[in-house]
């Protein structure tokens, strides 16, 4: 239920968001990151780099595994992982082989999706301070998506 209190989530363009996915593809230099936001059987990708699908089946998708945790969520090479290996979108478009995905985690303490850096190509475990990096910006996100405003304003 918390995810329908947020902006409607089939909107395209919310510039602070964008912005929060613009600085983890930047820091991690990542072809493709993403805010996804899960609700039942679905993730719909709120924002998005290089990456062109409006929402998936829950079960298909890495950021569900992002919820819950106290740190972000990693797997270096899904090809190797038998847990991953034949996920749809390691098979198929976008060919994923790294993920890393915070979860958006609301005041209230409710995970309502993912901020999530992707590569095509397996690759080592992040740093303590990519990590930080990236838990920071899901926070930010999560206060995007719950104050319904842009904080990342141009005059900020």
């Amino acid at each position: 239920m918390a995810v329908h209190r947020l902006a409607d989530p089939d909107t395209t363009a919310e510039p602070a968001l964008d912005r929060v996915v613009d600085a983890a593809a930047a820091a991690f230099v990542a072809p493709i990151a993403a805010i996804s936001l899960i609700h039942d059987d679905q993730q719909r990708i709120k924002a998005h780099r290089g990456l062109a699908i409006g929402a998936i089946a829950r079960g298909t998708g890495f950021c569900r595994f992002a919820l819950d945790r106290t740190s972000a969520f990693e797997c270096c090479d899904s090809w190797a992982d038998p847990g991953f290996a034949t996920l749809p979108s390691v098979i198929g478009r976008p060919h994923i082989r790294y993920y890393m995905g915070a979860p958006l985690r609301l005041l209230n303490g409710i995970d309502v999706g993912a901020l999530c850096v992707i590569d095509t190509v397996p690759r080592p475990p992040a740093s303590a301070d990519q990590v930080a990096c990236l838990l920071a910006l899901a926070r930010q996100a999560s206060r995007v998506l719950e104050a319904g405003s842009d904080i990342w304003s141009d005059a900020a």
